[in-house]
């Protein structure tokens, strides 16, 4: 006897398609602007905003800060959420500073002005450490070096030496005087490069 077939499963059905599209559902952004979730916007937590006007306010004027009621239970804060917070930019603090405070801030990278005698003191200092002879050799050095680059004559010597004042002050200083015996391709250590300049 021949076995019997397995009957085939029959297909599922499709779903029937409906006129329209299906209900929206509204993300989160939009069930909290319309009201649909409540939202707790009291912080448990003090702000970094919170800490820096309890230190503004001391009364005793002095740098610590003292006890101020609900910033005492927080030792430390979490980065990452709200609790980092400002209300003005940094130009609108430095403008509104007050003038108390004003001499407290330093320009770190400002250009230092030193007195002729300071100078006088380190240029003498680099000579005594180079010695007279090796300044002179270091001299003779640059005059065939320039010899060497300036066979036009005055004029192209003139050329080289606007060139190497950057700024146009009609001079050349210690940092563009470097810049040259880098670009003349002398390598001189910085003592050196003192002593030679303050010939």
């Amino acid at each position: 006897p021949k076995p019997k077939p397995k009957p085939k499963p029959k297909p599922k059905p499709k779903p029937k398609m409906r006129r329209g599209s299906p209900k929206r559902v509204p993300g989160t952004v939009e069930r909290i602007a319309t009201g649909q979730v409540q939202v707790n916007t009291k912080k448990s937590y003090p702000t970094i905003h919170d800490y820096y006007l309890a230190s503004s306010a001391n009364p005793k004027g002095n740098d610590k800060l003292t006890y101020q009621h609900g910033l005492s239970n927080f030792s430390h804060i979490t980065l990452g959420d709200d609790r980092v917070s400002y209300t003005k930019s940094m130009s609108q603090e430095l403008h509104s500073l007050h003038e108390d405070y004003a001499h407290q801030f330093k320009l770190v990278n400002a250009p230092v002005v030193e007195s002729a005698t300071e100078r006088s003191r380190r240029y003498n200092e680099a000579t005594d450490f180079v010695g007279e002879h090796e300044i002179d050799n270091m001299e003779q050095l640059m005059r065939d070096k320039l010899q060497q680059r300036t066979k036009t004559g005055p004029f192209q010597l003139r050329k080289t030496f606007k060139y190497f004042d950057r700024d146009g002050s009609g001079g050349i200083d210690l940092v563009e005087f470097k810049d040259a015996l880098d670009l003349m391709g002398f390598q001189f250590s910085e003592m050196k490069i003192l002593a030679l300049f303050s010939r």
